[in-house]
Parts: structure tokens; C-alpha cells; sequence
């Protein structure tokens, strides 16, 4: 009766460890991330204020999705790699000081974002695990933005912007929780900060008028923060 009873136990410890354990796991996972717009970490607002105009950019709620690929050295050291498509959205505010004129506008930046990391694992349960990651991301940016915005008066207000370089390279960095379960895959919520290694374009605010024209040139870092939902198919080790 002991005998078996240690066998049972036994058995029941492997299946718990093969749920949880990452060594030699290779599994395919699906994540969407809103970007939440803060005054204490990321771009927030960027001012373009010049003679006879008042303008800014503000960050807005944007969304990054896509797929993940992880695998794992050993039961506490991972490494992940995909593919992220992202939509930073900001909004223009503008307004001339010596008339009753004030507009706004919207602007989103689409990128492709290829991220790179190491994780490591701290285990707080049974399925429960904390997580920190390090790494970089490639950027493509497929195009260049602008938004025109016609004044009732017969003026114009322009926004234009142009990618520093369509490849860019960033810091990426994560923390999070983990549920892992043997049958259901896992469960994923976090927060991830992402840092280009340079401002990722110019932005240039322009109102032109009959008489004039009043020009404002920024470069926008393009600093983002967000909460990290992700889902990831269970999968056994390989042999």
C-alpha cells in the first residue's frame, strides 16, 4: 500500500512538473498590448508652439498584436522572439493666439516591430510564476504621416512627419505574472516599457497664412508603455 501510494505521488508530481516546467518547451503564443498614455514614463506631449501658433502633440491610447515564439533553456530561463504590429496614436491641438481659431487632429504611426528577449522565472506556486525580461526590437516603418487640417478663414494647418530611418533598433523591457496550467496553456498579465535607441522621427507643425507662414520642427522619441495580455498553447518538452 505504501508502495503504491508513493508511485501515485510520484506520478502526480511529474504531471505537475511537466505542466510548469519550460526546459526544452518550444510553444506559440498570441498577445495584445494597449499602450497607455502617462506622464511618468514614455512620450506623453511634445510642444510645437511657435510665433502666432500654440501647438503640441499628445499621446494617445494606441494598440501593438501579434504572435510570440518561446523556448525555453531551462526551468527558469526562456527566450522569446515574434512579430508585433503597433499603431501609436497621438493627437494634435492647435490654436492661433490672435483669433478665436483652435482645431484638432489625430495622427497614427504604424510600425513592425521584431522583439528579442530573455526571461527569467521565479516561481511563487504551483502554476504561478513572476517574470523579468531584457532585450532589443527591430522597427520598420512603412511610411511617412501628415495630416492637413483646412481653417474656415482660408488658412492651412499642416502636420508632417518623416522616419529618422525606416529600420530602427529599441530597448525593451518587461515584468509580469504567468498561470500555467496542464491542459488550458498559459496565462500571461504584465506591463512592458519600450525605449527607441533614438528619437524615431521629425515632426514639423506648420500654419501657413496669406501674409506668412510659422514653421515648428520637433524630433519625437516615440517611448511607449504598456499592459501586456498574452495567451500560449500548451506544449510538451521535446525529447
Amino acid at each position: 500500500m505504501k508502495k503504491r501510494l508513493v508511485i501515485l505521488l510520484s506520478t502526480l508530481f511529474m504531471c505537475s512538473f511537466l505542466s510548469t516546467a519550460q526546459k526544452g518547451v518550444t510553444t506559440f503564443g498570441l498577445q495584445y498590448k494597449p499602450i497607455i498614455p502617462n506622464r511618468f514614463i514614455g512620450t506623453f506631449e511634445e510642444d510645437f508652439s511657435a510665433e502666432q501658433m500654440v501647438a503640441s502633440i499628445r499621446q494617445k491610447i494606441g494598440h501593438s498584436f501579434g504572435g510570440v515564439v518561446r523556448y525555453g533553456f531551462t526551468d527558469n530561463l526562456s527566450f522569446e522572439t515574434g512579430i508585433n504590429l503597433t499603431h501609436r496614436n497621438f493627437g494634435l491641438n492647435f490654436a492661433i493666439p490672435d483669433s478665436s481659431f483652435e482645431g484638432t487632429g489625430d495622427v497614427s504611426v504604424v510600425s513592425y516591430e521584431i522583439p528579442v528577449s530573455c526571461l527569467v522565472y521565479i516561481r511563487l506556486g504551483d502554476k504561478l510564476f513572476m517574470n523579468a525580461s531584457l532585450g532589443a526590437a527591430m522597427t520598420f516603418f512603412p511610411s511617412n504621416v501628415s495630416v492637413p487640417v483646412s481653417i474656415p478663414n482660408g488658412d492651412y494647418f499642416l502636420m508632417e512627419g518623416a522616419y529618422k530611418s525606416k529600420m530602427q533598433g529599441a530597448f525593451i523591457a518587461n515584468f509580469g505574472f504567468e498561470y500555467r496550467t496542464r491542459s488550458a496553456g498559459y496565462f500571461y498579465l504584465g506591463t512592458s516599457y519600450h525605449l527607441p535607441f533614438a528619437p524615431i522621427m521629425t515632426m514639423a507643425l506648420s500654419y501657413e497664412y496669406s501674409s506668412s507662414d510659422v514653421l515648428s520642427i520637433q524630433n519625437v522619441r516615440g517611448s511607449y508603455l504598456t499592459l501586456d495580455l498574452r495567451y500560449f498553447f500548451n506544449e510538451r518538452p521535446e525529447k
